[in-house]
């Protein structure tokens, strides 16, 4: 072998062993999801809030674990939207996490004005008795306002119930779901049918008494049919839906829309009904802030 053939062969063999070496690299790079890394660092803030912990316990615990769902399924090499679905769900246990250390702090303040109000009722049988007596007065007053003031919060609350009601909305963690079914749509197709006018009327009159809720719209399908075929399926009622509560005068900026084709069936597909209660749309109104 000449010197130039074999300095050939030096070179093709360096150039093997560089290739070997990026591909073994490109296999090793760590999988990634912007919204699980950004569901762990709202996470990580909440859990490393001493008052949080304390007063949020099972909902950190259960962030935790939606947390964990989401790394186990990106780990297994999951579709994003599945590994997105349990991002969205730490997101809003964390919130509720935030949510259950507010009212702890309220509760809190409630407490101590109570003890305030009656060491005044103490300091009333002093000798400065009179002058007590007028400031426990009006810190009586205040309360008063206060106790009207949660009075009208309930009595909105016991409404938004009733709405809720109507809309048949059931409770869940990720907020309230309304189910609208496959009769609502024709076979295959993405336009709404007549059907569900009313409840999409009624869904938007709650939103614009609610300025505070938003939408997230989610489009479900059987297994029947190709994948691509039941992605754009999904997609399309999802954001026939959406389309539909803009024109009801919904802001765009209060509604998303996503279809999750066959990801998230809640029946078995092997018979007609159970297929019939997965081809479905759902609206997930979120929990007053």
């Amino acid at each position: 072998m000449t010197r130039n053939e074999k300095h050939s062969h030096l070179t093709r063999t360096a150039i093997a062993v560089l290739a070997l070496a990026v591909l073994a690299a490109c296999g090793s790079a760590p999988r990634v999801n912007p919204a699980l890394d950004e569901a762990r660092m709202g996470y990580q803030r909440a859990a490393g809030d001493p008052a949080i912990a304390r007063t949020a316990e099972l909902d950190l615990r259960r962030a935790q674990q939606a947390l964990q769902q989401g790394s186990d399924a990106l780990r297994d090499g999951a579709e994003p939207v599945v590994v997105d679905h349990y991002a969205y769900l730490a997101k809003r246990r964390t919130e509720a996490a935030l949510e259950a250390s507010r009212i702890a702090v309220a509760e809190k303040a409630v407490a101590e004005a109570t003890r305030t109000r009656d060491a005044m009722v103490i300091e009333a049988r002093t000798q400065e008795a009179e002058a007590a007596r007028r400031l426990a007065e009006q810190r009586l007053s205040t309360m008063e306002q206060s106790q009207q003031q949660t009075a009208s919060a309930q009595q909105r609350a016991r409404m938004l119930e009733r709405q809720l009601a109507e809309l048949k909305a059931k409770q869940t963690d990720r907020g309230m779901v309304l189910t609208l079914g496959d009769v609502l749509f024709d076979t295959g197709r993405a336009q709404l049918k007549s059907g569900a006018m009313r409840t999409l009327d009624q869904l938007a009159t709650f939103l614009r008494e609610n300025p505070e809720r938003t939408v997230q719209i989610e489009g479900h399908t059987d297994s029947t049919g190709s994948r691509s075929l039941n992605e754009r399926l999904s997609e399309d009622r999802a954001n026939a839906v959406k389309t539909a509560l803009m024109d009801r005068g919904i802001a765009i900026t209060r509604i998303s829309a996503t279809g999750f084709a066959d990801a998230n069936p809640v029946a078995t597909n092997s018979t007609a009904a159970g297929r019939q209660r997965n081809r479905r749309v759902e609206v997930v109104i979120s929990n007053a802030t």
